[in-house]
């Protein structure tokens, strides 16, 4: 009898069964089974409330139950005003490190983010298609933070330039955030790719509850 994992010891390898508290959509597309909220243990359901609406990202992430809720934490700081780095700067990281990562479900679900606070389509086109240099679009201080972006996912490092370039433009507050960020959004993506994600099911007054939910450092709130 062959071996099921493909393996040369001709032991079997073991069904893992998965959580009682998950569900799949008809024709789904994941090789993973999502996590529902609704039924999920008291802990993994409060997490899922750091977003006023559901993504397939979180119910994925979610299996990892022990580091859920302290991700779903740190989301839940860089969409409000703990973070310093401006709203429309955040989504400069999030969509390069997106469009650099390959992961298509992280920028698609972000898009609205940046809509919502400004950004003009135009702009989003350009970092999906790397011409992050165009005077046009982006200032100084954009094109300097997409090319850390660049350095971090490319290199994990930032050359001793740009570092020197980073200190003039922006506090360290910043530029730590920006690392860290960059990390969160790359665990996403990683999340997202592997596990061959389904799109998100529609999300109804989507674009109010962003505006909501985000910008109220830039408009001071």
């Amino acid at each position: 009898m062959s071996s099921t994992d493909g393996s040369s010891n001709g032991v079997a390898a073991t069904s893992r069964q998965e959580p009682s508290y998950t569900s799949r959509y008809p024709n789904q597309r994941a090789i993973f089974p999502y996590i529902d909220a609704k039924k999920a243990p008291t802990e993994l359901s409060d997490a899922f409330k750091v977003l006023p609406f559901e993504r397939n990202v979180l119910k994925l992430l979610a299996h990892a139950e022990g580091f859920f809720p302290p991700i779903a934490q740190l989301l839940s700081t860089i969409f409000r005003v703990t973070r310093e780095l401006p709203t429309l700067e955040w989504q400069l990281v999030v969509l390069r490190t997106a469009a650099l990562i390959g992961a298509h479900y992280v920028f698609e679900i972000n898009t609205p983010v940046a809509l919502v606070n400004g950004m003009p389509n135009a702009k989003r086109l350009l970092i999906a298609f790397g011409k992050v240099d165009d005077t046009e679009f982006f200032t100084v201080r954009d094109r300097i933070l997409l090319r850390f972006v660049q350095e971090l996912v490319l290199n994990n490092t930032a050359s001793d330039s740009l570092l020197e370039e980073l200190k003039a433009n922006f506090s360290t507050r910043e530029i730590i955030e920006v690392i860290v960020i960059v990390g969160l959004y790359t665990i996403f993506g990683r999340v997202a790719n592997v596990s061959r994600i389904d799109e998100d099911p529609e999300i109804p007054n989507l674009l109010e509850s962003l505006g909501q939910l985000t910008g109220q450092k830039d408009r001071g709130e």
